[in-house]
């Protein structure tokens, strides 16, 4: 998740990558190596690339209410909830506000639903527990990555509640579901990258017809945030 400077950290945190490290374990995957990738000026770095050298993020979908005014991106009219992981594996009573979910002794976490996303993250100092990438890049690993598209005004009143579960969402009566045949994601975490931020970018279909462009832009804890949510060809039929 992209990160500002709180004392609460939401990526490559010591508690995540414990958690990918003891999954690494329960998987029976190959311990953490290392690639290397294309130098950074000036700093030695190295590339893992997920799903292969690291599990991905254990997280479902771009949407947390750990750090302030970054929950999903709107433009004040449409918010668009990108899933990393596929919507119908989410449980029902986990609340997609905190973001992740790690494996614990009662199963797998996020983990335990295939990732529909590939990547990789660049590090200037060794993986492991306390350190944290200085970049990660995500793109669409499946033709049809589930991006959500929801009235901004019906949203909001669930995010401020601070529960925000699958169910609710998929109720909501604006709900327009898309499937992005095109997703590049670059993310600048906190505690490492010098400007913490993220872009996205995708485009792709809306079900029932109709197509949609989002381009989303967050950096400076806020400063900048430009949202671009385009959705046209209206739908046959949506709820």
């Amino acid at each position: 998740m992209f990160l500002i400077k709180l004392p609460i950290r939401t990526l490559f945190s010591t508690r995540y990558l414990h958690a990918v490290l003891a999954t690494a374990l329960v998987l029976g995957m190959v311990p953490w190596t290392t690639a290397q990738a294309q130098p950074f000026p000036g700093q030695p770095v190295a590339q893992l690339d997920f799903p292969i050298e690291s599990p991905g993020i254990p997280a479902y979908a771009r949407l947390e209410l750990l750090v302030p005014n970054f929950d999903v991106p709107n433009n004040n009219r449409w918010a668009a909830i990108v899933f990393y992981r596929d919507p119908d594996c989410v449980p029902a009573d986990f609340n997609l506000g905190q973001f992740f979910h790690f494996p614990s002794a009662s199963g797998l976490g996020a983990f335990a639903c295939p990732l529909l996303v590939e990547g990789h993250e660049i590090w200037d100092t060794a993986p492991g527990p306390g350190a944290s990438p200085i970049y990660v890049r995500t793109r669409n690993a499946v033709p049809n990555m589930p991006i959500w598209f929801v009235a901004w005004h019906e949203l909001q009143p669930i995010l401020e509640s601070g529960q925000v579960f699958i169910g609710d969402i998929a109720a909501l009566p604006s709900l327009i579901r898309g499937s992005a045949y095109w997703y590049e994601e670059a993310l600048y975490p906190n505690e490492s990258a010098e400007v913490p931020g993220i872009t996205l970018r995708s485009r792709g279909t809306l079900e029932g017809g109709g197509q949609f462009r989002l381009k989303w832009h967050f950096t400076d804890q806020g400063a900048e945030d430009r949202v671009t949510i385009r959705l046209w060809g209206r739908p046959r039929s949506h709820r």
